[in-house]
This record gives C-alpha cells, structure tokens and sequence, in this order.
C-alpha cells in the first residue's frame, strides 16, 4: 500500500511539473499569438471574430482601423467567450465582425464527439491567463483537463519533442515559417474543385452527426450564445455585424445537398438574429464569386485577390447601408499596404483549416 501511495505521489508531482512547464512555455507560438494580439485590439474602430474564414476581410481595403482576432475552427460558444474578454478591456472597438457559414452553429468544440478538443483548450489557457475561469457553452471536459490537467491536454509537446529530437539529428529540421504572399496567390484547379468539395461535405457531416448523438441542442445553444454576444456589444454602444463570406459553388451545391436541415436552421439564425438588430452580411450564394475559382485557395477560402474584391464589395455595401461611417482615405494606398505579408500572429490560422480539411490534421 505504502509503494501504491508512492507510485501514484510520484506521478502527481510529474504531472504538477509538466503542467507547469506548459504554462510557462509555447513552442508553437499559439498561446503567444493569441496573447499578442489581444492588446492591438483595443482603441481599434473593428474587430474580426471566428474561424479561418476571416482571412478574407482586409482592413486596409476596407479603410477601416480594424484588428484580426479569427482563429481556426472557432465555434460560436468560443467566439462569445473570446468577445467578452475583449469587451471588459479598455475602449473596445465599435464595429465586432463575426465570421460564419451555413452548419457553423451546429458546432461544439467541447462537445464529447467532437475533433476539435484542441482548439477548446487553447482558448480556455487564453481565458484563464486573463483571469477567466468560467466555462464555455457548458463545457465541463475540456474546462477540467485545461484547468486541473494542461499537460495532459496540451498538443505543444509534439512540436517541443520535435524540436528536441532534431537538435541531436534524430529528426529533420522543423517546417519553415510560411509564406503569406505565395498563398495569396494560390488559386483553386476548377478540375477538383467538386470532388474536393464532396470530400469536404462528407467530413464535415459525419462529424456533425457525431456531435448531434451526444447533444441535440447545439444549434440552439450557439444562437442563443450570438443573441446574447449582441446584447453585450450593443450595451457597450458596438454594432454587431454576422458576416457569410462567399464560397465557391461546389461547396455550395454539395454543402446544400448533403446538409440540406442544417443549411436551412443556419439561415433561420441569421433571420432570428437579423430581427434582434443584427447586420447581416450574406454574400455565400454571391454569383460574382461562385465560379471564380481563380478568387479562392481552396473551396472556403478567399486568396488574395478573394479578400481584396471581397473586402471593396464588403465595404461599399455597409457604408450604403449606414453601417459604416463615409471614408475618403486613400485606397489605392490601402491596396498596397494590405497586399504586403501580415505578421503571422494575424494570418496563419486558415492555413491550418486548409489541412484540416484535406484530413491531414486531426485537432
């Protein structure tokens, strides 16, 4: 009994170790980044929140002083807890974009089906960091292992062992920074783009079912999560603006096909959500994007020639809606400034959707 007791004292005071070593390093930057930029965003006039998809909206183009805060696989439960974090720090900004598409609220990264686990606990080590420590959309699991556990919940160790391992030349050298300029110019092959899009629908509704089996309330739960995230920015004097990027119409059409129910609950949403006082900015059936698979890096994401057309039209339509105040800056200049590579802290995270969707990444 008395070896029983030291086995298990042992494994604790190991366990006690790597949680504080996860605390107080990030190899992969991920907790830096988030961290980072989370101070850029106050005195900011806007603000982007969401998943990967936010990457087609530019500031610059749209000649707004605005800040990116989108991080991969965001759901809507983590979208309200990341803008209440923002919202309680100074001069938080006036205009808030949250990013979305059609099944977007049917997701829960917390949720015991789901393969975004990874994505929650990163977003719970923001929050803690910054004194939160409430749960997010009633997420008890990953609340646990973030809060009592980090070590055993942390996904930085692949890249820290990598690391290791290379500098005494047992592994190869770690993938180079990328190069945002170069996927800027990345255009989706028309040849592919409807079997990448079946392949991407069959994913995402398997997935989805999953999580359905276990809690048949998310889609509920994340509009009442939005509607409540619209009080709080409107209470603060902000503007709540749901934007649906455009996508290419393989996605679409199968999107359509193969997740009919959920298509059409995401636009009862947004109907709901637009009545409580809502902009809405619905651009994913867009024509003048469908088949210009030369505006896309893959099926749900805009490169850069995507986000600049997209960015002016966005624009343009939200001043002639008297959502945006007039501008006379200078857009030719903002083109160039928007067209020079971001910090990484700002733009890495679609590339990582872009894995995830070809299943070479399981978060």
């Amino acid at each position: 009994m008395i070896r029983l007791f030291q086995f298990l004292g042992l494994g604790f005071v190991l366990l006690m170790a790597l949680a504080a070593v996860s605390w107080l390093i990030d190899d992969t930057g991920d907790q830096r980044q988030m961290r980072e930029a989370l101070p850029a965003i106050q005195g900011r006039d806007a603000v982007t929140l969401g998943g990967s998809t936010g990457n087609g909206i530019r500031y610059p183009l749209m000649c707004i002083d605005g800040a990116d805060y989108y991080w991969n696989a965001q759901d809507f439960f983590e979208v309200a807890a990341v803008a209440d974090l923002i919202l309680e720090r100074p001069s938080p900004p006036r205009y808030w974009l949250v990013v979305a598409a059609p099944t977007a609220q049917s997701y829960d990264n917390g949720a015991p089906a789901s393969e975004r686990g990874a994505r929650r606990r990163e977003i719970y080590r923001l929050l803690f960091r910054n004194g939160r420590f409430g749960m997010i959309g009633g997420d008890w699991r990953q609340w646990l292992v973030t809060i009592f556990t980090p070590a055993l919940g942390y996904d930085a160790w692949g890249g820290r062992f990598h690391r290791v391992l290379h500098e005494v030349g047992l592994a190869d050298a770690p993938s180079p920074p990328i190069d945002w300029a170069a996927r800027d110019r990345i255009t989706v092959d028309p040849n592919l783009a409807a079997s990448d899009a079946e392949a991407f629908t069959q994913r995402q509704a398997e997935h989805l079912e999953r999580v359905d089996y276990y809690d048949p309330t998310v889609a509920r739960r994340s509009e009442q999560a939005l509607a409540r995230l619209n009080q709080r920015i409107r209470a603060h004097g902000g503007t709540m603006i749901l934007v649906i990027p455009p996508m290419t119409e393989a996605v679409r059409t199968s999107t359509e096909r193969r997740m009919g129910r959920r298509v059409r609950e995401f636009d009862g949403v947004v109907a709901r959500l637009a009545a409580d006082g809502v902009v809405v900015s619905d651009h994913w059936r867009d024509p003048a994007f469908a088949r210009r698979y030369d505006l896309f890096v893959d099926n749900q994401h805009l490169n850069g020639a995507g986000a600049e057309a997209f960015s002016r039209l966005l624009a343009v339509e939200l001043r002639s809606r008297g959502v945006l105040p007039p501008s006379t800056c200078n857009v030719a200049q903002a083109a160039e400034t928007s067209a020079s590579p971001q910090p990484p802290d700002m733009r890495r995270w679609p590339v990582f959707a872009e894995v995830l969707h070809r299943g070479e990444l399981n978060e």
